[in-house]
């Protein structure tokens, strides 16, 4: 038989159709998939690595070494977090860790402030003298406090903190005190501001304090001075030379009155001429009156000419004596001007002297008497 082959020719159309009916139905799982399931999924974990990192970045700015270290871990391993529930299990962790972590912060700061006082410090600087002391306390505590892993562990720190530092600026004040002698002057806040004390009286006040008012204190041997101070009869009128006050600031301005210094000793009382000096007084001897009266400024210059003409006259004490008469008989001359010369330390007298020669007009200095 001649002839060529067969060729059967196939409809490719129900082929082609079914592809297209599978394209399409594989098409539509995919949208449906990728839209309902996979897209939301993938918001979801990109919402929940974002919450991750803004909590993270709230660790990291804590700004402990630990609180560093765990955050670049916890970083970098919500970036290759696959799913929203592994997210949140780091989650956890970083929220642990910020907890544990303030409360690091918290103590480091603790330690740092008890180891930074107005006149002694771990760093010196600022005027401030460098204690040994305070170097070891702050090195160990902060060693100590890194060291703690759990949030109960860091609590029990905090009052060992308290204790030690306590211990510490006793234990300083007491070393500094064995070098000095038996009167001290005791500075507190880092201002010019404090008062007087023997050495045991001030050996029983540190004992009572706590750090916090430890580390405002100073003690020193003194240099004196002698300062006067101007006031009124009114004001003052129990001094007396040798009398112990307490030295106050009135600011006039705000009305605050501040403690300047304490248990000061007043060293000479000088009163006013103008106002007691002179003398007049009548006798009268029932048929006779005669005026007399005499001036005691007067009298001493005459003293001290060579005059015998007042040899006779008590001079020594005279206006001492004439307040303390009239307090005896419950009077007093008010406006009569006094000049109290005090005993203070050196930068005390400084910033009396600048209050009394009206370099600073709205500051006025009052004196108390101690009883």
């Amino acid at each position: 038989m001649v002839g060529g082959p067969i060729v059967r020719k196939i409809d490719a159309r129900p082929i082609v159709g079914a592809a297209v009916v599978f394209l399409i139905i594989g098409l539509v799982a995919f949208g449906i998939y990728y839209f309902l399931i996979a897209k939301p999924a993938a918001e979801e974990l990109t919402i929940s690595k974002l919450v991750a990192f803004d909590r993270i970045n709230s660790l990291m700015s804590i700004g402990t070494e630990a609180a560093t270290l765990k955050a670049l871990d916890c970083s970098s391993r919500v970036q290759q977090a696959g799913s929203v529930d592994e997210v949140q299990s780091i989650l956890v962790e970083v929220n642990a860790a910020i907890q544990l972590e303030q409360l690091r912060k918290e103590l480091l700061d603790l330690v740092a402030a008890a180891a930074d006082g107005a006149y002694y410090s771990a760093d010196g600087g600022a005027g401030k003298i460098t204690a040994s002391e305070l170097v070891e306390f702050r090195e160990t505590m902060m060693a100590e406090v890194n060291a703690k892993v759990t949030l109960a562990e860091l609590e029990a720190c905090r009052a060992e903190i308290n204790e030690r530092a306590t211990v510490i600026w006793r234990s300083l004040h007491s070393a500094e005190l064995g070098k000095l002698g038996d009167n001290v002057a005791m500075f507190s806040g880092g201002t010019a501001s404090g008062g007087y004390l023997t050495k045991a009286e001030a050996r029983s006040y540190i004992a009572g304090l706590g750090w916090e008012s430890l580390q405002k204190l100073k003690f020193e041997e003194y240099g004196t001075v002698e300062v006067p101070v101007l006031d009124t009869f009114q004001r003052t009128p129990t001094l007396r030379a040798g009398t112990r006050v307490n030295i106050y600031v009135y600011d006039v301005a705000t009305g605050a009155m501040e403690n300047l210094w304490s248990n000061a000793v007043v060293r000479t009382v000088v009163y006013s001429q103008t106002d007691i000096a002179r003398i007049a007084w009548i006798l009268s001897d029932g048929t006779t009156t005669g005026t007399y009266s005499t001036d005691m400024w007067e009298v001493l210059k005459a003293l001290t000419a060579g005059s015998e003409g007042v040899e006779n006259i008590s001079w020594q004490g005279y206006g001492a004596e004439v307040v303390r008469r009239g307090l005896e008989a419950n009077l007093g001359h008010y406006p009569l001007q006094v000049i109290y010369v005090v005993e203070v330390p050196d930068e005390i007298g400084r910033l009396i002297a600048q209050y009394e020669f009206q370099e600073s007009s709205v500051k006025d200095v009052i004196l108390v008497a101690r009883v």
